[in-house]
């Protein structure tokens, strides 16, 4: 059973009982007061006819004249002839005998007793006042019209209710679904949300609960589709980078199995064995190379940095002598020009952002040109900056530069023993300081990478 269905019919069964319950108190106390009012009315009549009845016979016995049955008969029977035209019977009785009316054998006994089981009759019984009381005046008076007033009640009532319960379950079912119309609306959502649509969110203008209630978890259905966008690219780049990694780790190893198969056979010339040997050595310094940049992925991930003031001109000196054999062997020009002291982070990080991106200028550049690497404030910021005039990239190659394993130029990269982890890496170095980084190239003219640093001066002092 649905929860609009319970709610209808929890409030239609609760409705109908209080309203049930309530008429018949109310019917039941009118009753009562009617009931209350008829016996007083009952009451005072009898207490006047009384009265009247005792004052004649004081007037009679006055008169000298003996109240014997026969009297008494006559007495009663002029009240009750008049009374009977208002609907009330009086009897008279003495000694406990009946006297008025006079009736016939059994028929008068039967009349007696319908009229005492008549419960449509109410009956009142006094004694006369002294010196007559061994008379006693008995007062009937029909009250069928209130009994009948009672049922015609009843009646109205058990047609209400079969008119008002068809209304009220109409009244409800339109009511209890416009209320419930949110939780449908939920459902409806979640459902979708389970099914793999997370972009679905409930649409709910209201101010009350269930308003609140959309908005939190409209939140929350956008938490979740992040969240799972996150997933499905880390995903995505995990699986992309493990092939990759697979396809960078055939190559290599197949050739070397090759070689190697080469070198141990018998008939081979000291050439051929040179040669073997120099294609082993390099794809293992290929090989070497593509573990420590893992490794430096890896740390970079899960170890957090101890920040400090780093030298730039002293910063700028290791990473030109690191690849200053390079850039010599390949016909290249390094111009260093620093216009800031210091700036604040790991200088053996830094360093090796600053070696990665030379590297990779140096793949970029024709012999001749020239690699800048350059250091400067901007906006209360220092940066470190390596420009090139090599052959550039496209919008296609900026967007992917900072991928793992990915090389603008495959071939020539490949040939140089370049893995594609060079920009990933320089990407998290810049994470671990918290610094963001800008790539601009110009296809055909060349690239330009910064890392926005803070200045020393801008910095808490290291504790």
């Amino acid at each position: 059973m649905k929860f609009w269905h319970k709610i209808l019919l929890a409030v239609l069964v609760l409705f109908i009982a209080a309203l049930d319950v309530s008429v018949v108190m109310v019917m039941k106390k009118s009753w009562q007061l009617n009931m209350d009012s008829e016996s007083k009315r009952a009451a005072s009549e009898q207490l006047l006819i009384t009265n009247n009845i005792y004052e004649n016979l004081d007037s009679i016995q006055a008169r000298g004249v003996s109240l014997d049955p026969a009297l008494l008969v006559s007495v009663a029977k002029s009240y009750g002839q008049y009374y009977r035209k208002q609907g009330i019977e009086l009897e008279l009785r003495e000694n406990g005998l009946l006297l008025y009316p006079v009736q016939d054998g059994g028929s008068s006994g039967q009349e007696e007793v319908r009229a005492a089981q008549e419960e449509h009759i109410m009956t009142l019984a006094m004694p006369f006042p002294a010196p007559y009381e061994h008379l006693e005046l008995a007062y009937k008076r029909d009250i069928s019209g209130l009994y009948a007033q009672q049922e015609e009640l009843n009646r109205f009532f058990v047609m209400i209710n079969w008119i008002v319960g068809p209304l009220l379950l109409v009244l409800l079912y339109l009511l209890i679904r416009q209320l419930t119309k949110p939780l449908k609306l939920l459902s409806e959502t979640t459902k979708t949300i389970a099914e793999g649509d997370y972009s679905n969110r409930v649409k709910l203008n209201s101010r009350d609960e269930f308003g609140e209630l959309a908005f939190n978890f409209n939140k929350m259905a956008a938490v979740i589709e992040q969240r799972m966008s996150d997933l499905a690219g880390m995903a995505e780049d995990r699986q992309r980078m493990v092939d990759n990694l697979a396809h960078e780790l055939r190559t290599p190893l197949t050739s070397m199995q090759g070689f190697a198969e080469l070198l141990t056979s018998a008939n081979i010339g000291q050439e051929d064995q040179i040669k073997a040997g120099q294609y082993i050595l390099s794809e293992t310094m290929r090989l070497k190379n593509l573990a420590f940049k893992l490794l430096d992925l890896s740390v970079l991930r899960h170890q957090p940095l101890l920040l400090a003031e780093v030298d730039v001109a002293t910063l700028f000196e290791t990473a030109a002598q690191t690849e200053r054999q390079r850039i010599t062997d390949n016909g290249l020009l390094l111009h260093l020009d620093s216009s800031i002291p210091a700036v604040w982070g790991d200088a053996d990080l830094l360093a090796s952002f600053l070696v990665n991106l030379i590297e990779n200028a140096i793949l970029a550049s024709q012999p001749g040109s020239t690699i800048r690497l350059l250091a400067y404030p901007q906006d209360g910021e220092g940066v470190l900056e390596v420009q090139d005039s090599g052959s550039g990239m496209t919008e296609e190659q900026r967007r992917r530069a900072f991928e793992p394993f990915y090389r603008a130029d495959p071939s020539r990269s490949r040939a140089y023993g370049n893995a594609g982890l060079g920009l990933s890496l320089c990407r998290q170095i810049a994470e671990a300081h918290q610094a963001r980084v800008e790539l601009q190239s110009v296809p055909g003219q060349g690239t330009s990478i910064r890392i926005f640093l803070q200045l020393p001066n801008n910095c808490p002092p290291t504790l």
